[in-house]
């Protein structure tokens, strides 16, 4: 079989419902990489909390983070590393919009930067901050970050949404299933940007064209890698959105391994 390019979301798809990575994925992407497959994470999460996950899997290829704002090789310089990072003019600008809107936290991310304008805990994909020793300001911001997102309760997402857009930044306004209800956020990072861009960037310095690869996803941020992959590939778990657009899907959730038994079937490991 012609080697495959194989990228993976994290939370939904790869890991299963405790946020782990199973034995059984662990063994099956460990045979595809010996068999002549890649595997390169395509996530969402910051590099923080997925770096651990990359080196589980022994990785050595690029990692996707940000949803495709920031490609890079962990713990080492890659000489085709980039970041799309927001101005910190336009960041010092979306902190006033807490004068008109009941935000609740907004956190600064980028590559190891993580501030926030105030404690917090118990937010999704974020560790707990109960005594932050800097406070996200015009003062404290000294790197531009690659996302800013705001919790601010759901009814009131839509009007901040177009309060931003107001604005004319060149960024993007996004959000998506696991950052609803309770935990409702919008965030912002620089216009186009998104996992597909970013894996059609890792595919070509990797050698592989769009038809070798196998993608997989469960919500609204994986949309546009599915569609650019060969073979996109929802999980039955996945956000309906998802499974209106995705034709193939996994026969078995996140919870039953259904990454990995789909590639043992499909590449015949």
């Amino acid at each position: 079989m012609t080697p495959k390019l194989i990228a993976l979301d994290l939370d939904g798809t790869t890991l299963n419902t405790e946020g782990k990575i199973s034995s059984r994925t662990r063994r099956v992407l460990t045979k595809a990489r010996e068999a002549g497959h890649e595997v390169v994470i395509a996530t969402g999460r910051p590099d923080s909390i997925s770096e651990d996950l990359y080196d589980e899997l022994e990785l050595t290829t690029p990692m996707i983070n940000f949803n495709g704002a920031l490609v890079h090789v962990p713990h080492q310089q890659w000489a085709f590393e980039y970041q799309r990072t927001l101005a910190p003019a336009t960041v010092i600008q979306l902190l006033t919009l807490r004068e008109q809107f009941p935000i609740k936290v907004m956190v600064a991310e980028g590559k190891r930067l993580l501030l926030a304008d105030r404690p917090y805990a118990n937010i999704p994909f974020l560790p707990d901050m109960l005594e932050p020793k800097v406070l996200l300001s015009a003062q404290t911001l000294q790197q531009a970050p690659i996302s800013v997102t705001m919790f601010t309760p759901e009814e009131n997402s839509a009007a901040l949404r177009a309060a931003i857009q107001a604005q004319n930044f060149p960024v993007s306004v996004q959000s998506w299933g696991s950052w609803s209800g309770k935990n409702a956020a919008l965030e912002v990072v620089s216009q186009h940007i998104n996992k597909a861009v970013a894996l059609k960037f890792v595919a070509e310095k990797l050698h592989f064209t769009a038809d070798n690869i196998i993608a997989f996803g469960d919500d609204d941020n994986d949309i546009e890698m599915l569609h650019y992959a060969g073979l996109g590939i929802a999980m039955k778990n996945a956000n309906p959105k998802i499974m209106t657009q995705i034709k193939q899907q996994t026969p078995l959730t996140n919870a039953e391994d259904g990454v990995a038994r789909y590639l043992e079937a499909y590449l015949g490991l």
